[in-house]
């Protein structure tokens, strides 16, 4: 769908999704997108995964059409500040002094709503009378993490009095709750806890979130045995390499069926949209490996089951 413009992209830690994340980014750079990926807080793991130099907290190009932020709570504090005041100097001389930024870090929400509004800053960015960025990517914390930061607007929104942090954080909410213009992409594999998390982000985003969800991703997925190979396991030898072949056979099938039973506790629509993938290892990928999964990855563009 053309008309979405940001992707989230979360799911439990070690499933993948800074590896989805970024292949789904690369393949919308290939596609001819001008796409910005931001990581949230992630520590240049996305330079790492493309081979490219560490970017830190201000946006670059790293590769034609593809740009990528680390965004950081104070970096991000120190950019909503200098939009909203304008002066360099009155931030150095309040944000800056070591008792206001011991006290900030005791407000962890503050954070998480500016790295927000910087997704929803650079959604709106305009140059040259067009969108600077055709789409962006949000590699988004874990589970629990994302659930806490997706809630903070609407917090911030009922919490505070009119003014423009409040009017800011309207603005944030109703990007992230708008289907037409975001999706959130769950990323897990075929096992009991991340399948659970799963579940936990798939009934706050259908919940008190509001967001419309996009297609999940299932990332190390094993595939039932093909027909020949399971004919090897009705086979009756007694040479060693034969019966360590079968015994192979028997581990991966009851792997199989293991992952397709925590699968089946997913709703119907979500695992017919699934896209599958192959067990990634992001410490072995490189850039040529994450295009290579490009024509899976359209379907992440393509299918949106809401």
């Amino acid at each position: 769908m053309a008309s979405v413009r940001v992707r989230m992209v979360s799911g439990k830690g070690g499933v993948g999704k800074t590896t989805v994340a970024t292949a789904i980014a690369l393949a919308q750079a290939r596609a001819g997108q001008r796409v910005l990926l931001a990581e949230v807080d992630g520590r240049d793991r996305v330079a790492a995964l493309l081979g490219v130099a560490p970017v830190g907290p201000q946006v670059r190009e790293v590769l034609e059409r593809l740009y990528v932020v680390d965004m950081q709570p104070r970096e991000a504090i120190r950019e909503y500040v200098l939009m909203t005041l304008r002066f360099e100097a009155l931030y150095q001389a309040v944000f800056e002094n070591r008792f206001v930024r011991r006290f900030l870090r005791l407000i962890p929400a503050l954070g998480e709503l500016v790295m927000l509004g910087k997704v929803w800053y650079h959604e709106r960015e305009v140059v040259n009378g067009r969108p600077r960025f055709d789409v962006l990517v949000v590699d988004a914390p874990a589970t629990g993490h994302v659930i806490s930061m997706l809630r903070t607007p609407g917090v911030v929104e009922r919490a505070v009095p009119p003014g423009p942090l409040r009017e800011n954080a309207r603005q944030i909410r109703e990007l992230f709750s708008d289907a037409k213009r975001t999706r959130l992409h769950l990323v897990t594999t075929p096992e009991e806890m991340p399948v659970n998390e799963t579940l936990e982000l798939l009934a706050a985003a259908r919940g008190e979130l509001g967001m419309a969800l996009g297609a999940l991703v299932i990332n190390q997925h094993v595939p039932p045995l093909p027909a020949p190979a399971r004919q090897l396991l009705g086979d009756e030898e007694d040479e060693p390499a034969w019966q360590a072949l079968q015994r192979a056979l028997v581990r991966r099938e009851g792997k199989q069926r293991l992952g397709e039973s925590y699968l089946s506790r997913l709703p119907a629509p979500l695992l017919h949209a699934a896209v599958t993938l192959p067990r990634l290892a992001s410490e072995r990928l490189g850039v040529s490996d994450l295009e290579a999964l490009a024509p899976l990855l359209t379907r992440v563009m393509a299918e949106d089951p809401r």
